[in-house]
C-alpha cells in the first residue's frame, strides 16, 4: 500500500517541471504551472497580535530617534515664548523662539506648569514646596519630585538626568514620540495589523485640537492607558513564558503610571474606553485554547502585578494622605459633583469647520476659547449607520466595533442629557463635568473611526440601486444640518460662504465610508485626506529651544541672585500676578503665585479663624495687595472673585508676614513712604521695585 503523498502549502510551493515518463516519451514535455504566491487577507491570516515586521520595528525606531535628537537639541513645543513680551527686559522678543507664535490662552501651560517645574527643579525636587501649594503638593500634582513615585513619571526623567533646558525638552518630546508609539501599536493590535491604517490613525489622533490645544496634556494618560491594553492583550492570549513575564511587567508600569495621574475627569472616561476595548477585542478574538494556554502562569503574573500595585499605592498614599484629603475637601474642584447634560462647548461636529475658520483670536463668544471648544473629527453618525447595513447583509456584527459604538453612545448621553445623580456617582462620571468629557470623547470618536476602516478592509460589501441614492441623499443631508449648526452656533463669525469648501470635503469623506463605492486602500484615502486636514495642527504650538524665555529674563535672574543669598527668606508679589508666576519659576519660597491646593499653614496665620476659608480653600491663583487701615491696623481682607483664584490685602508690614518670614517684597509700582516705613529697597528694575524687610 503507498503512502500518501503529503500536499505542499500554495505558500511555500515552488515551481516544478514534469517529467515525462517512458510512456510519454514522444509527447511534447508539458511544464507544470507555477505556483504564484499570493496575498493573504487580514481577514484570512492566523490570528496573531502585533507582527513586529520592519515596518513596525522602523517606525518605533523612527520615533526613538526624533526623541533622541529633539531632546538633545532642546527642541519643546512650550508658549513660554510669551515672556518676552509679558515681561520684557530689552531683550529680543524672539528668545528661545525657532518657530510659529506662543500662545497667550496656553496660561496654564507657560505661566504655571512651565515655573513649577523650574519651581521644583531649583529647590531640589521637594516634597514640600509652599510656592505651588501646601502639603506635599507636587506627589499629588504631576510634577517632577524626589519620590519613588517618579519612576512612574517617564516625561520628567530628563530632569534628573540633565539640566532644565534638556529636562524640560525630554518632557515635550518624551509624550509626542511615546504616545505615537503608543497609540501606532494599539491600533496594530486592534486592526489585525493594518499598518498604515495604525500609522495615520495614530497622527490623526494625537495631533487632533483636542490634544493639541491644550498642550497635549492628556498624552500621558494616552501612552500609559493604551500601554496597558497593549500589555493586557499580551497577558490574555499570548503563550510563550517570557511573552506573558514581559506584558506583565508592562501592564504593572503603565497600570501605574496611568493609576498615579489623578486627574479623574479625563481618567474615569478614559478608563471607561480602555476597558470597553479589551473586553471588545476578547470578544472579538475569543479562543479558549489562548486563553487558557498557561493559565497558572497568566494568573500568577496577574496576582503579582495587583498585588505590586497595591503595595505601591499602599506606600503612595501613605506619603499623600494628608494632601489628598486636602485636595478632596477643596470647594473648587475637590468638591465638585456632576450630573451631565450641559453639552458641548461647541457642538458634536464643530471640528469640520473650526480648523478651517477659527483660531485663539477669533473664534464665537459662546464657545469660550479656542481650547475648550477645541475636540476631535467625528464620522460617528455615518458609521453607525453602516455597521447596520453591514450586519443587515452579514448576519454579524463586529462585537469590538459594536461595544465602542455603544460606549460612545452612553458618552453622548452624558454630555447631552446627563445621568440621574445616584448613576452618575456609581459611574464616577460625577467627578468628569462634561467640558472635560468631551476629550475622552473625541479620542473614543477616533478610535471607532479607525476601527471601522479596518473592519471594512477585510469585509468590503457593496449596496446598490435606491439604497445608494437614499444614503448619499443622507449624507448630503448630515452635512447640511452640521453646516447650519455651526452656522446658527457661531453668531455670525461664520459666513456661509466660508463653509462651502468644508462641506464639500467632508460630504466627500463621509459618503466614502458608506458601502456604496469600494476600491484598493479606501480606508487609507479617507484616513489619509484627515491626516492631511491634520497637518495645519503642528502649527499649534510653537518651536522653541531652551527656557531661556523664563532664565534669562532680567527679573529671575535678580530674584535668583538675592534668593541665593538668603535662600530661607519668604517672598510676596504686591500687585500684578504675572510677576508672581516668573518668580515662582525661581524656587523662592513666596506668598502670592498659583496655588495648586491651598497652604492651611499659611493661611492660618494670615486667617486665624478661618473666616475666610472658603475664599482661599481651592485651586487658584492668589494675587496680593496693600491694605492700610490706621482705625483697624493689621487687617486682613480675603476674597474669591473667580472660582479659580482670591485676592489677599494687607500691610506690607503687617506682623503676620513678619510671622511667615517674609522678608522681600515685591512692588509692581513705585510704593508710597507708608507701605515702605519697615523696609528698604534693595533692587529696582523699571517699573519694578524689590525690597527687603528691615530686621
Amino acid at each position: 500500500m503507498s503512502k500518501k503523498r503529503k500536499v505542499p502549502n500554495p505558500i511555500n510551493a515552488t515551481s516544478q517541471v514534469v517529467k515525462p515518463s517512458k510512456t510519454q516519451s514522444n509527447s511534447i514535455p508539458v511544464e507544470s504551472t507555477p505556483t504564484i504566491p499570493t496575498a493573504i487577507d487580514e481577514s484570512d491570516r492566523p490570528f496573531e497580535l502585533i507582527r513586529f515586521d520592519k515596518r513596525v520595528k522602523w517606525s518605533i525606531g523612527l520615533c526613538i530617534g526624533l526623541f533622541l535628537v529633539l531632546t538633545l537639541a532642546k527642541i519643546n513645543y512650550s508658549s513660554i515664548g510669551m515672556w518676552n513680551t509679558i515681561m520684557p527686559d530689552g531683550s529680543d522678543a524672539k528668545r528661545g523662539i525657532i518657530s510659529g507664535n506662543p500662545k497667550p490662552i496656553r496660561m496654564d501651560e507657560w505661566a504655571i506648569l512651565a515655573p513649577f517645574m523650574l519651581s521644583q527643579a531649583n529647590q531640589g525636587f521637594p516634597l514640600e514646596n509652599p510656592a505651588i501649594g501646601g502639603e506635599k503638593v507636587a506627589l499629588v500634582g504631576y510634577f517632577p519630585i524626589n519620590h519613588f513615585i517618579s519612576f512612574f513619571r517617564p516625561d520628567y526623567w530628563g530632569f534628573y538626568l540633565f539640566d532644565v533646558d534638556h529636562g524640560f525638552a525630554w518632557r515635550w518630546n518624551f509624550i509626542l514620540c511615546f504616545g505615537l508609539i503608543s497609540v501606532m501599536l494599539a491600533f496594530m493590535l486592534l486592526t489585525r495589523n493594518q499598518f498604515w491604517l495604525s500609522v495615520l490613525g495614530a497622527i490623526w489622533l494625537i495631533f487632533s485640537p483636542g490634544l493639541a490645544w491644550w498642550s497635549f496634556f492628556l498624552l500621558t494618560s494616552i501612552y500609559s492607558g493604551f500601554g496597558m491594553l497593549i500589555a493586557s492583550a499580551y497577558m490574555f492570549f499570548a503563550t510563550k513564558t517570557r511573552t506573558i513575564l514581559i506584558a506583565g511587567i508592562l501592564f504593572f508600569w503603565c497600570f501605574s503610571m496611568f493609576a498615579l495621574t489623578l486627574y479623574p475627569p479625563y481618567q474615569v472616561p478614559l478608563g471607561y474606553l480602555l476597558v470597553f476595548l479589551l473586553v471588545g477585542y476578547t470578544w472579538q478574538h475569543f479562543n479558549k485554547e489562548l486563553l487558557f494556554s498557561k493559565i497558572w502562569l497568566k494568573l500568577g503574573v496577574f496576582a503579582v502585578a495587583f498585588a505590586s500595585m497595591g503595595f505601591i499605592f499602599y506606600m503612595y498614599y501613605l506619603d499623600a494622605k494628608s494632601t489628598i484629603d486636602v485636595m478632596s475637601n477643596t470647594v473648587y474642584p475637590g468638591k465638585r459633583s456632576e450630573t451631565g447634560g450641559t453639552g458641548f462647548v461647541a457642538n458634536w461636529f464643530s471640528e469640520y469647520y473650526a480648523g478651517w475658520l477659527l483660531s485663539d483670536q477669533k473664534f464665537p463668544q459662546t464657545w469660550l476659547n479656542i481650547c475648550e471648544l477645541s475636540h476631535f473629527i467625528t464620522f460617528t453618525p455615518v458609521i453607525a449607520v453602516s455597521t447596520l447595513i453591514y450586519f443587515i447583509r452579514t448576519k454579524k456584527i463586529d462585537p469590538l466595533l459594536a461595544i465602542i459604538l455603544g460606549y460612545v453612545l452612553v458618552l453622548l448621553i452624558w454630555i447631552e442629557i446627563g445621568f440621574p445623580a445616584f448613576l452618575a456617582k456609581a459611574t464616577l462620571l460625577d467627578v468628569s463635568p462634561t467640558r472635560r468629557t468631551q476629550i475622552p470623547f473625541g479620542i473614543a470618536n477616533v478610535v471607532l473611526a479607525v476601527l471601522y476602516m479596518g473592519y471594512i478592509h477585510a469585509k468590503k460589501i457593496k449596496v446598490e440601486g435606491s439604497l445608494v441614492a437614499a444614503l448619499s441623499v443622507a449624507v448630503i443631508g448630515f452635512m447640511v444640518y452640521a453646516a447650519w449648526l455651526n452656522l446658527d452656533d457661531a453668531q455670525g463669525v461664520y459666513k456661509s460662504y466660508q463653509l462651502f469648501l468644508p462641506t464639500l470635503f467632508f460630504i466627500v469623506l463621509n459618503w466614502l465610508l458608506l458601502p456604496v463605492v469600494n476600491f484598493p486602500s479606501k480606508e487609507i484615502a479617507v484616513v489619509g485626506a484627515v491626516v492631511f486636514f491634520t497637518l495645519p495642527n503642528l502649527k499649534i504650538n510653537p518651536v522653541g529651544k531652551g527656557m531661556t524665555p523664563i532664565t534669562d529674563n532680567a527679573l529671575y535672574k535678580k530674584v535668583r541672585e538675592i534668593h541665593l543669598q538668603e535662600p530661607e527668606a519668604r517672598w510676596v508679589v504686591l500687585g500684578n500676578q504675572y510677576i508672581t508666576y516668573i518668580v515662582t519659576a525661581t524656587g523662592v519660597n513666596q506668598l502670592s503665585g498659583v496655588k495648586n491646593q491651598p497652604d492651611f499653614k499659611t493661611m492660618r496665620v494670615l486667617d486665624p479663624t478661618a473666616k475666610r476659608d472658603s475664599a482661599y480653600n481651592r485651586y487658584a491663583h492668589a494675587i496680593y495687595n496693600t491694605y492700610i487701615d490706621p482705625v483697624h491696623p493689621d487687617t486682613v481682607i480675603m476674597q474669591s472673585n473667580f472660582e479659580d483664584g482670591y485676592q489677599v490685602a494687607l500691610d506690607p508690614c503687617s506682623p503676620k508676614l513678619r510671622k511667615l518670614n517674609v522678608r522681600y517684597i515685591i512692588f509692581d509700582r513705585t510704593p508710597q513712604p507708608v507701605e515702605i516705613r519697615c523696609m528698604k529697597q534693595v533692587a529696582k528694575m523699571g517699573n519694578l521695585e524689590i525690597y527687603r524687610t528691615n530686621d
